[in-house]
């Protein structure tokens, strides 16, 4: 077993450039592993089992779903499925629901726990308890959504859009953190990360140019290991190539951005859906900070994207587990 986890750490990892890919990533680690088991909390709703329903069929990880068991096993007929082919587990409340999924994850009976008909805040409340040692010491809990912008040769994380209200400083440090590991996961070493402000210059009316210098400096000195970043950097700047050049800036992010920190979940939030809405991206989401990555699938989502945000959470706690 050491010998095998070994080879695994030294192991090449695919650069994964879209949602596709994800999917195929995740098959392909469920495929030569033992089967991925994705604890679902309050599984009861429709866009939760559909995207069990096709995780599970695609080989990208088998679901544990917790809930009501009645009303799950109706879905999963609903969806063309056999109810005999999941385990099903009954709960009483949303509480009970967030509480054996989190007593799943902690054993390791379930590598991925999936948000379902119940807020965040309650999944959350019972994926921090103590007891369960879920929760990375001194780590923050911070969402990256990964997108495939069909106008952009590559895939695209935006943070925090879902989690994090109005981040601080030191807040920043640990999403952009969090965004590393997961686009190391996809394959992308030196991830480049855009402190993202609406002019590529300091300016004393926006505070957020003063962290964005500060953020990119402290990765040049070492101090924010394995990426480079760089800000303060509008969105057209980090992401389109002729406007770096029109404004004359030289840096090794402009143009080619592979994370982009906001400075709000409005703007985190604004940005993605637009990304989705407007350029035609596939979304997939995933909360980091805890030993299990967290996967969040939206009833608005479609299916690829509820797919894909499986298979985001399934690459990621791969690469976790074998670092």
């Amino acid at each position: 077993m050491t010998n095998t986890i070994l080879k695994k750490k030294k192991e090449k990892i695919p650069l994964l450039q879209s949602t596709a890919e994800i999917v195929a990533r995740a098959r392909e680690i469920s495929d030569i592993d033992e089967p991925y088991y994705v604890a679902v909390a309050a599984a009861h709703d429709d866009a939760v089992i559909e995207a069990i329903v096709n995780s599970q069929k695609e080989r990208i990880a088998h679901g544990i779903l917790i809930g009501d068991s009645i009303k799950i096993k109706e879905l999963i007929e609903q969806f063309g499925a056999n109810p005999d082919e999941f385990k099903i587990v009954h709960s009483n409340s949303d509480e009970e629901s967030g509480n054996i999924a989190a007593r799943a994850a902690s054993t390791g009976e379930a590598n991925v726990i999936l948000k379902g008909i119940l807020s965040t805040g309650k999944l959350l409340k019972n994926v921090l308890k103590k007891e369960y040692g879920l929760r990375r010491e001194g780590g923050l809990l911070s969402h990256t959504a990964v997108l495939s912008p069909k106008r952009y040769p590559k895939l695209l994380a935006v943070t925090d859009g879902g989690m994090i209200i109005k981040p601080t400083f030191e807040q920043k440090i640990e999403m952009i953190r969090n965004s590393v590991v997961v686009c190391r996961a996809m394959g992308i070493d030196i991830p480049k990360v855009v402190a993202l402000t609406p002019i590529d210059r300091i300016v004393k009316a926006f505070p957020e140019t003063f962290e964005a210098a500060a953020l990119s400096k402290m990765a040049e000195r070492g101090q924010i290991k394995s990426c480079i970043i760089d800000g303060p950097m509008s969105l057209d700047t980090a992401v389109y190539p002729p406007t770096a050049e029109y404004q004359g800036i030289t840096s090794p992010v402009a143009g080619q951005a592979d994370i982009v920190l906001a400075n709000s979940i409005e703007e985190a939030n604004i940005l993605a859906k637009s990304l989705v809405q407007f350029g035609g991206a596939t979304f997939a989401g995933v909360i980091l900070g805890a030993n299990v990555p967290i996967a969040l699938v939206s009833r608005a989502d479609n299916a690829a994207s509820k797919l894909a945000s499986i298979a985001l959470a399934v690459v990621v706690a791969h690469y976790i587990h074998t670092r």
